[in-house]
């Protein structure tokens, strides 16, 4: 089931009238290794390696 999703996500992301109108809605569509599982999370993983420190040493935190 989740391959079938993953795989209609990809078709859908190439598709201009569906960029056109995510974008309408304010939504950034991207198209790149972060539509598969894999991808996702090695892009998380980075995200929270570059951010965690600027935030720890920003002494921020959620409420």
């Amino acid at each position: 089931m989740l391959k079938k999703l993953n795989d209609a996500l990809k078709v859908a992301v190439k598709d201009q009238d569906f960029i056109k109108k995510q974008e309408g809605l304010g939504a950034i569509v991207i198209n790149d290794q972060r539509n598969d599982s894999a991808g996702h999370k090695a892009f998380v993983s980075a995200e929270i390696a570059k951010w965690a420190p600027i935030i720890k040493a920003g002494g921020i935190y959620a409420d």
